[in-house]
């Protein structure tokens, strides 16, 4: 009987992750790829929404890495700047680990220590200074940034990843798997003179109860 219950076990936790790769293209914010914690949430803003910044700083001087500063620029389809939302921002240190903090709970768990909101100025801009993110040890994924939005009253969901187009792990089949909402993550970065890389992404969503 414990032999049965064991298997029982091991099929039922297959089948789990089966469920979470398959549901990859569709993921909310509710969806965080965990086997122990499939209901994760990005943990609301500490400060409250309202107050958050337009500028967003996720590693200081002191984080190992390339600095790296990129800006989003939120817009819906017609054109016109999106700021009526909040956006959660989390990738991996520079050895491709999201470096848990002493005594992290929840989703912190999973994000590691460098994440921050950020609210979209009045032209929909949010500016992120931070290093380049390192690839998962071991993993053929590129190194990517994720990026949360949710509008207000909404439940948060995923946008396609940040992704560098120099990073040779970037190969065709990772730029068609882009199926998410935001359009195309991939951004061209360069070093400015002061040695930081610098990337420009346009974000477009359909705010919801719009046409």
């Amino acid at each position: 009987m414990t032999s049965m219950s064991a298997s029982f076990r091991r099929v039922v936790r297959a089948a789990l992750l089966l469920g979470a790769a398959l549901a990859g293209t569709t993921r909310s914010a509710g969806a965080q790829n965990s086997p122990d914690d499939a209901a994760c949430q990005p943990p609301a803003p500490p400060q409250g929404d309202r107050s958050l910044p337009s500028s967003l700083t996720l590693a200081t001087s002191t984080e190992r890495g390339e600095p790296l500063e990129f800006a989003l620029h939120f817009r819906a389809p017609q054109g016109r700047p999106l700021q009526n939302l909040v956006v959660y921002i989390y990738h991996t240190d520079a050895s491709g680990h999201y470096r848990r903090a002493p005594g992290a709970t929840g989703c912190f768990r999973f994000h590691g220590v460098l994440h921050g909101w950020a609210r979209p100025d009045s032209t929909g801009r949010i500016t992120v200074r931070s290093i380049r993110p390192g690839p998962y040890p071991g993993s053929t994924e590129p190194a990517h940034v994720h990026i949360v939005v949710q509008f207000p009253g909404q439940q948060g969901f995923y946008i396609n990843d940040l992704l560098f187009d120099d990073d040779p792990r970037l190969t065709p089949a990772v730029r068609a798997a882009q199926t998410m909402a935001g359009g195309p993550g991939v951004v061209h970065a360069t070093k400015d003179r002061r040695g930081v890389w610098q990337a420009v992404r346009i974000v477009t969503l359909q705010p919801p109860g719009t046409r």
